[in-house]
């Protein structure tokens, strides 16, 4: 029956596909990253970084001790390590919160009744009820709620708690349960297809974005073939060149949008001006507003932007000989369904999804697009690709087709042929995006002292083609929503909770919401991302000169993302994260266990006014599908005017510390802390890290010191840095008292690049770079690049100038034992969480 059919994927059965499908399945992007470990690693280091992973991991999530085994393949790379036994590991969710004493409504979806008086005995039967009668605590009983109008929290509700009842499991849902399906024979051709009559159910036009067939996932037939939850790029794409995808429908040149320009932060370099455009290409995205719908001339100064243009999106894609020369289903007039087609930017920093206006029209093999491509921000050519919801692709377990029109529904069965899905089977339609919002219409009269603790929330449906924005000079563009929704609040809790199987955000902490805390929750199996604070400036008004301008206050601050769990996030936008951040300040993360992403694992699109404080987390597995930044990526593109730093307005942020960490930078994540154009004022100490490059100085005010980094392939890049002009603002990037590790097997390290010196008399690499300690392979050596323009030195011989006092070079390979060692040192004591 349906139960088993999630046991195993079966690889496609049509063998006209087949030869591009394992052509999909060998493809690479340059600069992608190396899997699990770097090249030449030795085998004792990719044993010890894990076992050092898991020991800090289960300080901080005790409960996922047998997760984070499986995660980091323990008994594939430390021979005799026995995994955790589940049943005896202790357990987060549901947890057992005390009942309250008094001033509280029961809900029971089994026994009550909304006549009820909401007693203990007498239980009101809906969540929503609850909420009208406004008590102190709101107590729900087992069971799975599903939600079809969102759950709605404001003033009214102010100091209440949304809790489950001790022990039991509580589910709010965003999908509709398919009872008493009359399952027919289909005759389309395909492994065991069944359909049924679904015009009882699905009384809407509503789509149905993913079915649950007890509790596992199912997704829209698609090709290639791929279990997005098991398998993960390259496996389910096809490949294409630049030049396959078409003019634009909007074009960059000339632009026509209204261009915007404010004097920003004069002793900044790179960054100085309030810039972007309003309109023109950026006319699809709410608002329309980016900073990458300026001229290409103008965004940046020098090398600040890398690879930074007029944003511009593909019209279409010519798929050639990849695809199928017609779908009949794509020739229908007058439908309602709709097929897509997702697709990675070149690159791979994020990935599109776009509706298909038309489908090799015109005897020609060009599929043209129409509503989408507004998930990332930077735009240009796509490159792996697949296309989905189309009803001649149902071929393999696991997927489902839903025709709007007829409303039949469409599965493939791994019953036995001629042997209909079992009537036992569970099947939820997965159709609402949010389930409970709390919010005020202004922030002068906030939601406060709200807490939601141990709900789960599962079976919402995807968001890629829900209005997004960019919300800052970062890369990102995001929607502002979440199946969570947090807006215009001060003091909200979300502890204890459990966010599974869901489309879209999990949690949206939007414009002014303050000291909101998100604690000891599980985040699995995501759409997009997990977390997400993004504040409010007025990009629009007067030509948008007010964008800068964050003294009003609309900004996420004082929020906590403490003692999490988050795995498998981005599912369907690769551009998510466990916790992402724009126009937000004062942040704390800290105590998190973070694995398997499609990207990083914490995300800062800008600076605004900083003073976030990033420590004890543990980062591995991210960036599995993305490539060219790391597990924590930053960028500060725009400067904004806050009060976060001095109590008055000011264009300077307050520095951010990173500090005590384990972080992996393994797959595509290969920056470590990857501070990307622009960034400024990070101190970045006392962490653990691996693979990947040493350090990223891209803007300034960059300090790294007292880390153990761990066969790098890199020492670092850049320089002194862009804040080294004025006298009012003086940043010169720092680097002192770190150990590398060269990953360089049979080479020498690129160490760093001299930093020189100035006009004034300040030689950067004589008072900025010091008391490091390299270890190179015998006769190998850390090797100095940029000298004198285009000199390359040894360290040795670089210090002789009188450069880099202090450092030393070792030409042998520590022990993994030592490094490890080293590694506890800098990282102390964990403190547990929750």
């Amino acid at each position: 029956d349906l139960k088993l059919q999630f046991l195993y994927f079966i690889v496609i059965s049509n063998m006209k596909h087949a030869a591009v499908f394992l052509a999909a399945a060998a493809a690479t992007v340059s600069g992608q990253g190396y899997g699990p470990d770097q090249p030449d690693t030795p085998a004792d280091f990719m044993c010890d970084w894990r076992k050092l992973s898991a020991e800090y991991a289960k300080v901080l999530r005790p409960d996922a001790e047998a997760l984070v085994y499986d995660a980091l393949e323990l008994q594939k790379y430390c021979n005799g390590t026995v995994r955790p036994d589940p049943s005896k590991l202790p357990t987060v969710f549901p947890p057992k919160n005390p009942l309250p004493q008094s001033n509280a409504v029961y809900v029971d979806g089994t026994k009550g009744e909304d006549s009820n008086s909401g007693s203990i005995d007498k239980p009101v039967k809906t969540i929503s009820h609850a909420l009208t009668m406004k008590a102190g605590t709101v107590v729900i009983r087992a069971g799975t709620y599903y939600i079809q109008e969102t759950l709605k929290m404001g003033v009214e509700h102010n100091g209440m708690t949304v809790t489950n009842y001790p022990g039991e499991e509580v589910w709010l849902s965003g999908g509709r349960k398919l009872e008493n399906l009359q399952w027919k024979k289909s005759s389309l051709k395909g492994f065991n297809i069944w359909e049924a009559d679904l015009s009882s159910i699905m009384t809407d036009d509503k789509e149905i974005s993913e079915l649950r067939v007890d509790g596992q996932r199912a997704w829209m037939a698609r090709f290639p073939n791929a279990n997005p939850e098991s398998q993960y790029w390259p496996i389910g794409y096809l490949t294409s060149s630049t030049h396959d995808w078409t003019t634009p429908k909007i074009s960059p040149t000339p632009n026509t949008a209204t261009l915007v320009n404010v004097t920003g932060r004069t002793w900044d370099t790179y960054f100085a001006d309030f810039s972007g455009g309003i309109n023109g290409t950026c006319s699809i995205y709410d608002p329309p507003f980016s900073f990458f719908c300026q001229n290409t001339s103008t965004i940046g100064k020098g090398s600040g932007c890398g690879g930074c243009f007029t944003y511009y999106l593909p019209g279409g894609l010519n798929t050639k000989t990849s695809l199928p020369k017609t779908y009949p289903s794509l020739t229908k007039t007058g439908t309602k369904n709709k097929a897509y087609l997702s697709a990675w930017r070149a690159a791979h920093w994020a990935n599109w999804k776009f509706e298909i206006d038309s489908y090799h029209a015109n005897d020609t093999t060009d599929i043209i697009f129409g509503k989408g491509g507004f998930q990332g921000a930077r735009g240009g050519p796509g490159s792996d690709y697949y296309i989905e919801n189309v009803i001649e692709e149902l071929d393999v377990v696991g997927e489902y087709y839903f025709d709007i029109d007829t409303k039949m529904l469409y599965i493939s069965s791994n019953t036995t042929a001629g042997t209909p899905p079992s009537a036992d089977s569970e099947i939820i339609a997965v159709t609402e995006k949010d389930l409970l919002s709390i919010t005020s219409p202004s922030k002068t009269t906030p939601v406060k002292n709200v807490k939601i603790t141990g709900i789960g929330f599962r079976d919402t449906r995807q968001t890629m083609l829900e209005p997004h924005g960019v919300p800052s000079g970062g890369d990102w563009s995001l929607e502002r929503m979440g199946v969570v929704l947090i807006e215009n609040t001060v003091n909200v809790e979300v502890s204890k909770c459990k966010f599974w199987k869901l489309g879209g955000n999990s949690i949206m902490i939007s414009k002014s919401a303050l000291h909101t805390t998100v604690q000891a929750n599980e985040f699995a199996l995501l759409g997009s991302s997990a977390v997400a604070a993004w504040g409010w400036t007025d990009e629009i008004t007067d030509n948008g000169i007010h964008g800068y301008d964050g003294t009003t206050n609309d900004f996420p601050r004082y929020t906590a993302i403490i003692g999490n769990l988050f795995r498998e996030i981005g599912i369907w936008e690769k551009q998510s994260s466990a916790f992402f951040q724009a126009k937000t300040a004062q942040s704390v993360v800290r105590g998190n266990v973070v694995f398997n992403l499609a990207r990083a694992g914490f995300n800062l699109n800008d600076g605004f006014g900083g003073g976030d404080q990033i420590y004890e987390n543990v980062l591995f597995n991210t960036c599995r599908e993305s490539s060219d930044h790391g597990p924590i990526n930053t960028w500060d593109r725009q400067p904004f005017l806050t009060t976060v730093r001095t109590g008055k307005p000011d264009m300077q942020m307050e520095w951010r510390n990173v500090t005590r960490n384990i972080v992996i930078a393994n797959y595509g994540g290969m920056k470590e802390v990857d501070t990307d154009d622009g960034s400024l004022f990070y101190r970045i100490h006392s962490n653990f890290m691996a693979y990947g490059w040493g350090q990223k100085f891209k803007c300034g005010g960059i300090e790294s010191f007292n880390n153990i980094k761990a066969f790098t392939i890199f020492g670092e890049r850049f320089n002194a840095g862009c804040v080294l002009t004025s006298k009012v603002v003086f940043a010169p990037n720092l680097w002192h008292n770190d150990i590398l590790i060269s990953g360089e097997k049979n080479g020498n390290l690129d160490y760093r690049q001299a930093w020189g010196h100035d006009s004034e008399g300040h030689d950067w690499d004589k008072t900025q770079v010091y008391n490091n300690t390299i270890y190179v392979a015998p006769t190998y050596s850390a090797m100095i690049t940029g000298v004198n323009g285009s000199q390359s030195l040894p360290l040795p011989e670089f210090q002789k100038t009188g450069a880099e006092p202090g450092s030393l070079q070792v030409q042998q390979i520590p022990p993994s034992a030592a490094i490890v060692q080293w590694g506890r040192d800098r990282l102390g004591t964990f403190t547990p969480p929750n």
